[in-house]
């Protein structure tokens, strides 16, 4: 490939298959209000719940309170997701992916007891810790690293969405980016990885936004990134704009895989691509309701790129600036 994908960076460490189980920890976010309205723009409250755990968007409840139930339901997610990667994947190796809502929302207490229960379940190569950058502090990052052994790497996975600040502000992130940079700091000071998450979103970021963008995820060092393209789902803050307005701006998909080989060639060539699109069923979409699958964005993005002589960091136009920028 062209760029640094999370697949041969898999194949190159375990020689094995190895596939992400997503976990509901029962976590919230900070961003929402008690009765889970308010929160970013686009979240439409189901906290990126792995597809195979979602049933019939109704398996389990997302927030729970107490705590043993919380780690019940860990246990038959765990159980459920094992099941579904060795059936359908063939998997050998498995790692637990906290990923719904912010998973280091609670107290250092909590987080211990969810964290020690569900790594007891299986023997796991990667833990990754999907979260806010406001919600890293220093006791966190040292319990996370507790969990690092040279039989299993630790990722934390951290929403930049953009560099703008201006942008963060009208999607409601309620963070800025210099959040952001302190929080990647500290995390990989404790000897952590790191993966941002970039946003695209052609209503509010400009072609030297988004370069602004992947410029702060090279300069921190960050060790992969997950690109989402914007859309509207139900039950969001843009749905009830989008039915106000009648408008919306989303990309085409010509337009998505230009945008792509733009922050690919811009990329520090280490970084490992994990995703290039946002895969939301279809029945909670409302805008756009089709869009091409995973398999054939990346065959056309290898053409686009081949076409143009692209690779990852090719127009590298900047140097590593270190991570105190």
């Amino acid at each position: 490939m062209r760029w640094n994908t999370y697949s041969e960076y898999l194949n190159r460490r375990y020689s094995k298959k190895l596939y992400r189980i997503g976990v509901d920890g029962g976590f919230s976010c900070p961003n929402r209000c008690k009765n889970g309205s308010g929160g970013c723009t686009y979240c439409d409250g189901s906290g990126s719940v792995a597809v195979y755990q979602r049933g019939e968007e109704k398996g389990y409840e997302l927030k729970k309170d107490l705590l043993k139930a919380r780690i019940d339901s860990i246990d038959n997610q765990i159980k459920r997701g094992l099941e579904f990667i060795k059936r359908r994947y063939k998997a050998e190796y498995a790692a637990l992916y906290f990923q719904s809502f912010s998973n280091t929302f609670d107290s250092i207490e909590n987080l211990k007891k969810v964290y020690d229960y569900a790594l007891s379940l299986y023997d796991f190569k990667e833990l990754i810790v999907s979260t806010r950058p406001d919600l890293l502090s220093d006791e966190i990052c040292k319990l996370l690293s507790s969990y690092q052994t040279k039989d299993r790497e630790v990722w934390v996975e951290i929403g930049l969405q953009s560099g703008n600040d201006k942008t963060l502000k009208k999607i409601n992130r309620g963070h800025d980016s210099k959040c952001f940079i302190a929080a990647v700091n500290r995390v990989k000071s404790y000897g952590l990885k790191v993966t941002a998450h970039l946003l695209l979103m052609p209503s509010y970021d400009s072609l030297k936004d988004i370069e602004d963008s992947v410029r702060i995820i090279n300069d921190t060092a960050c060790d992969g990134i997950k690109i989402h393209n914007i859309h509207i789902t139900h039950n969001t803050a843009l749905e009830k704009s989008y039915i106000n307005s009648g408008c919306f701006s989303t990309m085409s998909y010509k337009r998505h895989i230009a945008l792509l080989a733009f922050i690919i060639a811009r990329l520090n060539r280490d970084i490992i691509v994990f995703r290039l699109l946002t895969e939301t069923p279809r029945a909670r979409l409302v805008y756009p309701i089709d869009y091409p699958d995973k398999r054939d964005l990346i065959e056309n993005l290898e053409k686009y790129m081949e076409n143009n002589n692209i690779t990852q960091g090719s127009l590298l136009l900047y140097p590593r600036l270190g991570v105190n920028r």
